[in-house]
C-alpha cells in the first residue's frame, strides 16, 4: 500500500496498512533538523520521516511583497512583524462602513489584493503530477483563511464589533476573501484535476479557553463562506481537510455537516479536545489529523513521555481508520529536536495496523 492509497483508506474510516504521518513545522526547525539528520532540503526530510503527504503550491509572481522601506509585507501589502508569518501592523479595512466601499477598494488595482493572475500555477501543477507519480497523498488549492484574514485586516478587535455593529461588511469582506481564495482554487483544481487528493484550508476558529465567537454568529456569518469553499472542492471529488487551532467543538458537527472530512492539528490541551473525547464523540465522523501535543508533551516532556503519547494514540485506531498522527501545532525553536525525532522513530515503530 503506497501513501496514497493509505490515506485513502483513512479517510474513508477503512484500516490501513499503516496509521498515515504528517509533518509541519516554521522553517527554523526545518532547517535545524536538515542539519541534523543530514539530508538536503525539506522534501528529503519529509521522505525521512516516511511522511505520507506532499503539499503542491503555487508560486507567487505578483508584486514583490515588500514596503517601500524595505519592511516585508503579506500578499495585502500588509507589513508584519514577529516569528514566521507574524502579526499584522496595520489595518487597511478597519473603517469600512458600508459593502460599497469593501467592493471598491478591492477592485482598485492600486490596492494590493491576491488576485488570482497574481500566481503562477504550472509550477503548481508540475509539483501535483510529481507527487502523485511518487505515490503520494496530494494537497492543493488556495489556503482560504477568510475568517483570519479579514481580522487581520480589520483588527481583530474591531472586526468581532463589526460583526455585531455592521454585520453586512463584516459579511462583504469575509464573501470578497473567499471568493479570491476560491477563484484561485478554481484554476488549481482544474490545471491539476486528477493529481490532487485533499483540499488543506484553514482559518482559526477557536482558541485555547473556548469559542472566538459564540456558534449563533459564526453561523450567521461565518458558516456560509465555508460552506461555499467546501462546496467548490466537492464539486472536484476533493476530501476536505480543514485546519484550526483551539476550541472548536462548538461548532465541529456544522463543519461535518457541509463537507469537512479531516480536523487539523487537534489542539488536545484545549477546552474540550481531550483526544480519547474526540475518538468517542467522532470516530467514523470525522478524521483526526494531529494531537500529538506540542504545548506540553513535546516542549516540556522527556523521550518516554513523547513515547508513551504516541504508542496511546496509535493504540486508539489499531481497529478502525480515521487517525493521521502529526503534532497539534507547528514544531517551534521551542521543543527539543530529540522529541521530534523520537516521535517520528516511535511513530513509524509501532503504525502497523497488523502489529
Amino acid at each position: 500500500m503506497n501513501s496514497r492509497e493509505r490515506v485513502l483508506k483513512t479517510y474513508n474510516f477503512e484500516l490501513p496498512d499503516k496509521i498515515p504521518l504528517d509533518f509541519c513545522a516554521d522553517d527554523p526547525v526545518y532547517d535545524a533538523l536538515i542539519e541534523k539528520v543530514g539530508v538536503k532540503d525539506q522534501l528529503s526530510l519529509m521522505e525521512y520521516f516516511n511522511i505520507d503527504f506532499r503539499w503542491a503550491r503555487p508560486a507567487w509572481i505578483g508584486p514583490e511583497l515588500v514596503t517601500s522601506d524595505g519592511q516585508r509585507t503579506d500578499y495585502f501589502g500588509i507589513p508584519r512583524e514577529g516569528v514566521d508569518f507574524g502579526y499584522a501592523k496595520e489595518r487597511p479595512l478597519a473603517n469600512m462602513k458600508t459593502p460599497k466601499e469593501v467592493e471598491e477598494y478591492i477592485s482598485n488595482k492600486e490596492n494590493m489584493w491576491p488576485r488570482a493572475e497574481y500566481w503562477d500555477y504550472d509550477v503548481f501543477t508540475a509539483e501535483a503530477k510529481t507527487f502523485r507519480n511518487e505515490g503520494y497523498a496530494v494537497y492543493g488549492g488556495q489556503w482560504a483563511w477568510f475568517f483570519t484574514a479579514a481580522c487581520d485586516l480589520v483588527g481583530m478587535d474591531k472586526f468581532f464589533i463589526m460583526m455585531l455593529e455592521k454585520p453586512d461588511v463584516a459579511y462583504k469582506i469575509m464573501e470578497m476573501l473567499s471568493d479570491t481564495f476560491m477563484e484561485s482554487s478554481e484554476i488549481m483544481f482544474q490545471k491539476a484535476k486528477g493529481d490532487i487528493d485533499i483540499y488543506f484550508t484553514g482559518d482559526d476558529y477557536g482558541q485555547q479557553t473556548g469559542p472566538l465567537i459564540s456558534a449563533e454568529l459564526w453561523r450567521k456569518l461565518v458558516k456560509p463562506h465555508a460552506k461555499k469553499l467546501f462546496s467548490h472542492a466537492k464539486k472536484y471529488d476533493l476530501y476536505i481537510d480543514q485546519h484550526s487551532c483551539g476550541s472548536i467543538t462548538y461548532i465541529l458537527d456544522d463543519l461535518i455537516a457541509i463537507g469537512l472530512n479531516s480536523l487539523e492539528p487537534v489542539q488536545v490541551r484545549a477546552h474540550d479536545m481531550e483526544f480519547k473525547s474526540l475518538v468517542d464523540r467522532y470516530s467514523r465522523k470525522v478524521v483526526l489529523h494531529g494531537s500529538i501535543d506540542t504545548q506540553k508533551t513535546l516542549t516540556f516532556g522527556s523521550k518516554e513521555d513523547v513515547r508513551d503519547e504516541v504508542i496511546s494514540r496509535i493504540s486508539l485506531f489499531k481497529d478502525k481508520g480515521g487517525f493521521i498522527l502529526a503534532p497539534s501545532q507547528h514544531f517551534l525553536v521551542d521543543i527539543p529536536l530529540e522529541n521530534i525525532l523520537i516521535m517520528y522513530e516511535t511513530a513509524e515503530k509501532f503504525r502497523n495496523i497488523e502489529d
